[in-house]
């Protein structure tokens, strides 16, 4: 059993690290942007709202790193 714990740390570690908000966050978006999709919104619009939230995503978390 510990060597599944380890594992899942692992995988813990690399994917999330200090920062859970960049791991969640861009997952969150990737979701809306399906939703859109699926809901008939234009690819472009759906890559540039995409894009934009991966970039607030990044701001707020430096944002937040450096107060």
């Amino acid at each position: 059993m510990t060597w599944l714990r380890r594992f899942g740390a692992f995988w813990y570690d690399f994917l999330v690290g200090d920062r859970w908000e960049l791991f969640l966050g861009p997952l969150a978006a990737l979701v809306v942007a399906a939703v859109l999709v699926a809901g008939g919104v234009p690819g472009a619009v759906v890559g540039a709202l995409l894009f934009a939230g991966l970039v607030a995503i990044g701001a707020a978390s430096v944002w937040a790193a450096t107060r």
